[in-house]
């Protein structure tokens, strides 16, 4: 075996006859065989390793003029990594997991199957189509709804940043629910062009101060609903005056959350009992003459919020629920026993559920006994 400094060492079998000597020799060629094929099958994972540590530097030769010699030497022209001394004992013992990956041991420092690259191969940015942020841009872009924040925001006037974004956004958008929180200001738009048109937007307007405005976008889900007391019940009132027409009686609640005194402020939409049992106790004084009723254009997918209009509207005769997202028919369970001549259910996605309109008309009239005329898509 040579040592540092090129020292050789010789390992010589104990004495005995030429015969006996051949057949250790023999059998250690066998035995070496099969130590070379268990390693290569059992350690395939660090194979590479092996042959590095055992049949690199402990190489096995015999030059015949001494059978018995057996001449341990190193590649001095190689680097030597020194292995633990349980190294191959704790390969040998290790087991792998019936979903193919190898268990995490000490000396196994790679990445790993299913672990993130690291360095200059690190994943770039993030899947933003399931809201996740960019690693570049810092926003995070999703399906529906997205919450723009305007950093420093409270110092600024909330024209000045809704009118400059306006003019500066390449898509035309409603912003909702507008409000400071802390040193910033937030609002809501509902879809994802509009958040990445907006956050185009970002650092190119400065305040007043001359400092850019910085916006960040994320995705988010709706909005909070806001509480109905102090100011939000104030703007009901003047926005249920405004939808309410005495001559019909008629009352107009198509996209309510869009109402134009309230949406800058407040969010509050109609699939939130709290604000649907609101409005009915504001309108209590009208509600049992009432005889047409539109919610639609609501996002509404139940009507479970309108369940007591069958005793607070007992002459209501026409009602119009279309382009909501109702996809099946069980829900309209809900208004069943009101004395409805006319429904209206168009751009529902439950309509397309029938094969056939007399199918269609079919089932709405089973289900509502009262009606006989309704407006069909």
């Amino acid at each position: 075996m040579t040592g540092r400094g090129g020292r050789t060492f010789n390992f010589i079998r104990g004495g005995g006859g030429g015969k006996q000597n051949n057949l250790y020799a023999d059998r250690g060629n066998e035995y070496g065989d099969i130590l070379r094929n268990f390693l290569f099958i059992r350690l395939n994972p660090i194979r590479g390793i092996l042959i590095d540590f055992i049949f690199g530097f402990l190489d096995r030769r015999n030059d015949g003029s001494n059978r018995n010699e057996l001449n341990f030497t190193s590649n001095r022209n190689r680097s030597i990594r020194r292995v633990p001394r349980n190294f191959i004992q704790h390969r040998l013992d290790e087991d792998v997991s019936m979903d193919g990956e190898q268990q995490r041991h000490p000396f196994n420092r790679g990445r790993g199957r299913g672990n993130p690259l690291r360095g200059s191969q690190q994943r770039r940015g993030f899947n933003n189509r399931r809201g996740r942020p960019d690693s570049q841009s810092q926003h995070a872009f999703g399906p529906g709804w997205h919450r723009i924040i305007i950093t420093n925001g409270s110092q600024y006037d909330r024209d000045f940043i809704l009118n400059t974004i306006a003019s500066l956004s390449r898509t035309p958008y409603q912003p909702i629910a507008y409000s400071v929180l802390g040193p910033n200001s937030v609002f809501f738009v509902e879809s994802r062009p509009a958040a990445e048109a907006i956050a185009a937007c970002s650092t190119k307007f400065s305040g007043p101060d001359s400092h850019p405005i910085i916006l960040r976008v994320d995705s988010y889900g709706a909005p909070p609903t806001a509480p109905m007391i102090g100011p939000v019940e104030d703007r009901l009132k003047a926005t249920l005056t405004r939808r309410y027409d005495a001559s019909g009686p008629v009352l107009d609640l198509s996209n309510f959350p869009g109402s134009p005194d309230l949406v800058l402020d407040f969010y509050v939409p109609l699939f939130r009992p709290s604000v649907v049992m609101k409005i009915f106790t504001l309108l209590s004084d009208v509600l049992n003459s009432l005889l047409v009723l539109d919610i639609s254009n609501n996002r509404l997918t139940s009507l479970d919020a309108f369940q007591k209009l069958t005793t607070l509207t007992p002459n209501l005769k026409a009602l119009n629920v279309g382009n909501n997202k109702l996809r099946e028919i069980y829900p309209l369970d809900r208004i069943k026993g009101l004395p409805l001549v006319e429904i209206n259910l168009e751009q529902n996605s439950l309509c397309e559920k029938f094969p056939n309109r007399d199918d269609y008309i079919r089932s709405i009239q089973y289900l509502l006994f009262e009606i006989f005329n309704f407006q069909p898509t």
